[in-house]
């Protein structure tokens, strides 16, 4: 996992293409999936950041997450794959698959104007919580690349 503000993104090895594209998207930029190039896209998704009840653990296997938000902030909590115990097998159409619930302390991420969070498939996560107590409207961009 790689968390950081945006002004150190040049210090990250990131391909170019996907550089540009993230530094220079359109807030306007509509919901969907996007293609960069022929081995990354992007998500742009608009939802209500979630309670810590509705935590669900989810990890990928063929892309790399780069995750930050266009409107909003939202924390995203992080662990890894030691001792969780699968709830939903693996679906390699979707690259996803889901864990049960954990007692396990996990870390926490805030993500807000100009932060960015990068996981890997070692990264088990929980997106889109909500930030300081509130559930509000976030827009968000996941950037995808296959690895």
């Amino acid at each position: 996992m790689i968390f950081d503000d945006f002004k150190n993104f040049d210090l990250y090895d990131i391909d170019e293409t996907v550089k540009n594209f993230i530094l220079n998207i359109d807030p306007n930029i509509p919901t969907g999936r996007h293609i960069i190039s022929d081995k990354a896209y992007i998500n742009i998704d608009e939802y209500k950041t979630r309670d810590d009840s509705e935590i669900k653990l989810e990890a990928h296997r063929k892309y790399i997450d780069i995750q930050f938000l266009i409107q909003g902030e939202e924390k995203v909590y992080i662990t890894d794959r030691n001792n969780l115990k699968v709830n939903v097998e693996y679906n390699d159409e979707k690259d996803i698959e889901f864990f049960e619930k954990t007692d396990k302390k996990l870390n926490v991420v805030y993500l807000e104007k100009n932060k960015f969070v990068v996981l890997y498939p070692d990264d088990v996560h929980s997106p889109c919580m909500n930030y300081e107590n509130e559930n509000k409207t976030v827009k968000k961009a996941i950037v995808k690349i296959k690895i």
